[in-house]
């Protein structure tokens, strides 16, 4: 009840063509009974009272109940369209706006596909319950309604006799439906890891086929989907068994009165006519109440669906503005961050332990350190993104929690080491999150960033569509246009996070050089991988599993003859190590490799 409530509370803004389409309902169920009930005075008229001028009046009635019945049927079933459309609309920007809203932890919690599962598939589900459900339960109700008015005029006695077998019919319909969405709920959980599977596999194609696992990938689909297979096949199971009991307990009712009416009508207590329209009322009743009973299934996957819809609605974001939280107007002394604790929820030891550094105005820090030693999670937490365990982060002396959080990211410039493009041109590229801009403003910062050249090289420009995740372009150039939207926001705060790992020598320099002037007047936090980065920064805190090991310049860090001087000097052989010959592989032992 709760989840039709809240469905109803999308539906109830268009009650106005609900009660519409519910009164063409209605006149639908009138004519279903009016034409089944005309059998009387026919059959009577024909073959009884041989009235041949009421029998040609009443035969002229037919077509025109039937051009009003397919009237109001166009008009019911465009109505609960709309709805259903309008509705499934709505839910759909709602998913989307709140996916939006909600903070980083829950897309670490849920997988992607299974999030895209819901967002597809259970919310076509949903539109189908909404649209065809309302219709098919109020029109088949009404005409059911309306043929047994028809059969209790006639003869009352059969009516009940006939009506003895509904509460069995009603045990059986909840009994299965109870299976029906016990089975759907799960096979649409399956269906989101099957998207999952998809989505992965499109994303790692390259890595699946250097590495021949496309073997292990169609395996591991294969038993989601064999798992699907066995859940939808529980459903169909319950499906398929609803519709040949209905119609066994049809028959014996169907048996029942042809044998009794055609005892009265023997002992002259019922007239041809009234035995022709009941029956012919009762075939007619008998068909909308298959209808129902079907329609149970649809119920059930629409509940099932819905029940996944409004668990994403009922997420709660974590990262939210306190009340009466100030807005940040941008650095003014500096960054401090005392105690700094966090552990990931899905993690067993904190990324971050008691982390103690300091920021100034101007200033150039960077973090080193090996991978994992909670680099990124700060960047994460100066963010925003997530929320600390214990510490604080301090901006000019107040606790980043206490500024409202759009206000810190209008102020906070990002540039990571896999630079995410969308599917749009390079100028939506560049300006996403800025309202108000100018082309000249864009091309002023691609130009900063190095990038206005090999832009307006391209077929269109900055009008050039990108492709998926910006496919059309090489790694060096993506990282330009990353950075040419860093300068567009010109933040207070730079953060460049691995800005340069992922790109060869020549790409690189080029980076380097656009990096070097999106830096100028900045205050920039940097993540550096290759350390050669940051030879030039005020201070560098080496991190080690969470905490600071080292704080320095790159120059007394290396005197220290510590982990700074070690990675420093790792990195210093690696070129080395590559330009030596390999070894020879020694002849394999005992056959073929």
């Amino acid at each position: 009840m709760n989840l039709a409530a809240r469905l109803w509370r999308y539906v109830g803004p268009y009650k106005l063509r609900f009660i519409q389409a519910g009164i063409a309902m209605v006149i639908v169920a009138a004519c279903n009974g009016a034409v089944v009930y005309l059998l009387k005075p026919i059959v009577d008229g024909l073959f009884v009272f041989k009235d041949m001028q009421n029998l040609l009046a009443i035969s002229f009635s037919v077509p025109v109940l039937m051009a009003l019945k397919n009237a109001a049927g166009y008009v019911q079933n465009y109505l609960m369209s709309w709805i259903g459309q309008r509705v499934t609309q709505e839910l759909r920007e709602d998913l989307f706006r709140h996916l939006h809203k909600l903070s980083l932890d829950f897309y670490g919690e849920h997988k992607s596909g299974e999030i895209l599962a819901r967002v597809t598939n259970d919310l076509t589900l949903v539109q189908s319950a909404l649209q065809f459900v309302p219709l098919y339960v109020i029109r088949d109700s009404l005409t059911v309604v309306a043929l047994f008015g028809v059969l209790f005029f006639l003869n009352w006695r059969f009516t009940l006799m006939a009506l003895t077998t509904l509460p069995i019919a009603a045990a059986l319909l909840i009994i299965l439906g109870r299976k029906m969405r016990d089975s759907s709920i799960k096979s649409q959980a399956i269906m989101g890891q099957i998207y999952h599977r998809f989505q992965e596999s499109l994303q790692a194609m390259m890595l699946i086929k250097a590495y021949n696992y496309e073997d292990g990938a169609i395996a591991k689909f294969q038993a989601e989907n064999a798992s699907f297979f066995d859940q939808m096949m529980r459903y169909l199971r319950a499906t398929a068994l609803s519709g040949p009991l209905m119609e066994f307990l049809g028959s014996i009712i169907i048996a029942f009165l042809i044998y009794y009416g055609g005892r009265e009508i023997v002992l002259g207590r019922m007239t041809p006519g009234d035995f022709s329209a009941f029956l012919a009322a009762f075939f007619a009743a008998y068909a909308p109440t298959k209808n129902l009973a079907r329609l149970n299934s649809e119920v059930q996957r629409g509940l099932a669906s819905g029940e996944r819809i409004f668990q994403v609605l009922d997420e709660k974001p974590r990262i939210i503005d306190r009340p009466g939280a100030r807005r940040f107007a941008g650095l003014r002394d500096e960054v401090r961050v005392e105690g700094l604790t966090f552990q990931y929820p899905s993690r067993e030891v904190p990324a971050l332990k008691g982390l103690d550094l300091r920021v100034r105005r101007g200033e150039t820090v960077a973090l080193a350190g090996p991978s994992g030693s909670g680099k990124s999670t700060f960047i994460q937490l100066l963010l925003r993104l997530y929320d600390t365990d214990q510490g604080r982060i301090l901006l000019d002396g107040t606790d980043l929690r206490e500024f409202a959080v759009r206000s810190v990211r209008e102020h906070v410039g990002l540039v990571t080491q896999e630079t995410i493009l969308f599917h749009d041109t390079v100028y939506a590229n560049i300006v996403i999150g800025r309202a108000g801009v100018t082309p000249g403003d864009v091309e002023r910062a691609a130009r900063v960033a190095n990038a206005d050249g090999f832009i307006r090289s391209l077929p269109e420009g900055y009008h050039t569509m990108l492709g998926d995740r910006g496919m059309r372009l090489s790694g060096g150039q993506r990282q330009r246009i990353a950075i040419a939207r860093a300068v567009l926001k010109n933040p207070a705060i730079l953060v460049l996070d691995e800005a340069t790992s992922n790109l060869d020598s020549t790409s690189e320099a080029e980076v380097q050089r656009a990096l070097e002037r999106l830096k100028e007047g900045r205050t920039v936090v940097m993540i550096a991988h290759r350390l050669s980065t940051i030879q030039n920064a005020d201070r560098i805190y080496v991190l080690n599993q969470g905490e600071v090991a080292e704080t320095g310049t790159h120059q007394s860090l290396l005197a220290l003859d510590g982990l700074y001087r070690k990675l420093y000097e790792i990195q210093l052989s690696e070129p080395a190590a590559a330009s030596t010959p390999a070894p020879a592989a020694a002849e394999p032992q005992g056959g073929t490799a």
